[in-house]
């Protein structure tokens, strides 16, 4: 590993903002590692906020959700990101924000079975950057779990998405831990954090003096580079070294980013389906910067445009995903992209 200079000091001092939804939003039908999942609407039907849009297909799936209320508009193929091409629902916003009922549900009376079948229902894949879909992660087939690592070390260079969410939602992202460690049963639950963003204990120290949260400790990592990789992060943590293609399932370990167990939070007490996450917008051109809550399936150029960035010139790079593993693009964005 190798020490990096972070850039996320401008970043760490936003608190998390939203911005103005956009009219159209692109829904891949492949958020996740795996089969793509199959629409379940027609175009032209109209879709309450939270209604499912699309079952996944076969174990390696996920469900995909409507982020907003809206018309179908079209099932068709668009680019991702990194320009690979895939089946996306496009849903035009009618900006009422009609949801489906929410039921009330007593989440602490859940049983392991019912709380890997929430999460499932609700589409949650990991969102540190693999997506692989979560509950497949937690069905354990017989293997016992010793330790569970939350990942918060987020070693790449300008993104403070995690670091925020840690810092401003920690009951919520607390509450998820324990929800999780009910399926999972681990004796041992850390929380990983980096040395730069030590200054969160401030906000985990009321938390973890409750009887509530004391089976959760805190492991405080070097600012190193790619510390918040799988199996690097495990080294670090339980001192194992597994190799490649070995599943830390198989080995007592199980793995989660933030996010993730946030959205785990959300999906079991709240029972929201995943339908938004957080990102952040760095960078030496960018007119602003910060940490965004924004819905699955914006365009690209709607962020931009929120940000004061109408488009990219040609010559110039747009990152998405980390400056280090993330996608270069060049002169891409504009219009709907």
């Amino acid at each position: 590993m190798m020490h990096i200079f972070s850039m996320k000091r401008q970043t760490k001092k936003r608190a998390i903002e939203t911005i103005d939804d956009a009219p159209v939003l692109y829904l891949s039908l492949s958020q996740h590692i795996g089969k793509p999942s199959e629409p379940i609407v027609s175009v032209g039907d109209r879709v309450r906020k939270y209604q499912l849009l699309a079952q996944a297909s076969g174990i390696m799936s996920a469900n995909v959700h409507a982020p907003v209320s809206g018309v179908i508009k079209s099932i068709k193929k668009h680019p991702l990101a990194d320009g690979t091409v895939v089946d996306m629902i496009v849903l035009e916003n009618d900006f009422m924000n009609d949801q489906i009922d929410i039921p009330v549900v007593d989440s602490s009376n859940l049983t392991e079975d019912q709380i890997v079948e929430k999460i499932k229902e609700a589409g949650i894949v990991g969102e540190g950057g693999a997506q692989f879909p979560t509950h497949v992660k937690y069905v354990l087939q017989g293997h016992k779990i010793d330790t569970f690592i939350i990942n918060g070390t987020e070693c790449e260079p300008y993104l403070t998405s995690d670091y925020i969410l840690m810092k401003e939602r920690a009951t919520e992202l607390f509450k998820g831990i324990l929800i999780i460690n009910k399926v999972l049963k681990a004796s041992d639950i850390v929380l990983s954090i980096e040395e730069q963003n030590k200054d969160l204990l401030s906000v985990f120290t009321p938390l973890l003096n409750s009887a509530e949260y004391k089976q959760i400790r805190v492991k405080i990592l070097p600012n190193e580079y790619p510390q918040g990789g799988e199996l690097q992060l495990i080294k670090s943590v339980t001192g194992k070294e597994l190799p490649r293609g070995v599943l830390p399932r198989d080995n007592g370990i199980i793995v989660s980013n933030a996010g993730t167990v946030y959205s785990v939070y959300k999906s079991v007490v709240e029972q929201k389906p995943l339908v938004e996450r957080i990102i952040t917008i760095s960078g030496e051109e960018s007119k602003r910067i910060g940490n965004l809550e924004v819905l699955i399936g914006t365009p690209i150029s709607h962020i931009l445009q929120s940000q004061g960035l109408p488009g990219i010139p040609d010559e110039d790079i747009l990152v998405l995903g980390g400056a280090y593993d993330g996608q270069e693009r060049c002169g891409y964005f504009r219009s709907d992209n």
